[in-house]
């Protein structure tokens, strides 16, 4: 809890949320599915929520105005118990039905921005786009399939399109020379910046990010705040 105030008292390269947030704007929170991150009283994502929502409201904005969006990317949609297990139930009761929902990655309506520099198919959640403040709770940790976790990451597969992520979840990106789960400098790191960059050009505002480091256990080791490119 101490080191998530902290981070969002002095985000990075951003305004703290006091300063972003206000009276009638929109503000859509990202958190990753069951997949990872622990379920834990002090799991990243239960911690976070809470202490981001405290800010939101601190400036005025309306608990109405704040909807939760389960970033599943292609992973199936998670159920309404399972979010009281790895969320709990003081999240889950303030939020379910209305303001508490799984993203899909073939939703008709996903905003399209074409290709970025790299010829990766840009894709966007039309919810987050639309909000006056996007934000997103990530974990910073190695995953032997989808590359080092946190930044631009959280967004790219989490929240874009299905066109989107075969352009990097592919035998052409993960089975490179240069992969590794945990590398930091491979290809498909600079996909994920590639097109985490566009995104944010494509809907016209930066994503604020609150990204923790995790121990072997899921235990938070360090968190930080601001622009995802600066975690």
């Amino acid at each position: 809890v101490e080191a998530t105030r902290k981070a969002l008292a002095a985000p990075l390269g951003m305004l703290p949320l006091r300063e972003l947030a206000g009276p009638g704007k929109k503000v859509v929170i990202g958190f990753p599915d069951r997949v990872k991150g622990g379920a834990g009283p002090k799991c990243h994502r239960r911690v976070a929520i809470p202490l981001i929502v405290e800010e939101l409201l601190a400036a005025g904005t309306p608990i109405e105005n704040i909807t939760l969006m389960c970033a599943i990317g292609l992973h199936r949609k998670n159920t309404v118990e399972e979010w009281y297990w790895y969320l709990g139930a003081e999240i889950v009761d303030r939020f379910w039905p209305d303001r508490l929902v799984n993203y899909d990655a073939e939703a008709p309506d996903l905003c399209d921005f074409g290709n970025d520099a790299m010829g990766n198919r840009i894709q966007c959640s039309r919810l987050m786009a639309e909000a006056d403040l996007p934000i997103v709770v990530g974990h910073v940790t190695g995953n032997p399939y989808g590359g080092y976790s946190g930044g631009y990451k959280m967004i790219v597969t989490g929240m874009s399109g299905w066109q989107s992520i075969a352009s990097h979840h592919t035998p052409s990106t993960m089975h490179r020379h240069d992969w590794m789960g945990s590398g930091t400098t491979s290809h498909m790191r600079k996909q994920f910046e590639s097109i985490g960059r566009a995104m944010e050009a494509g809907i016209g505002k930066r994503f604020f990010g609150v990204d923790a480091v995790l121990g072997q256990h899921a235990q938070v080791l360090d968190v930080k705040a601001g622009a995802l490119d600066l975690l």
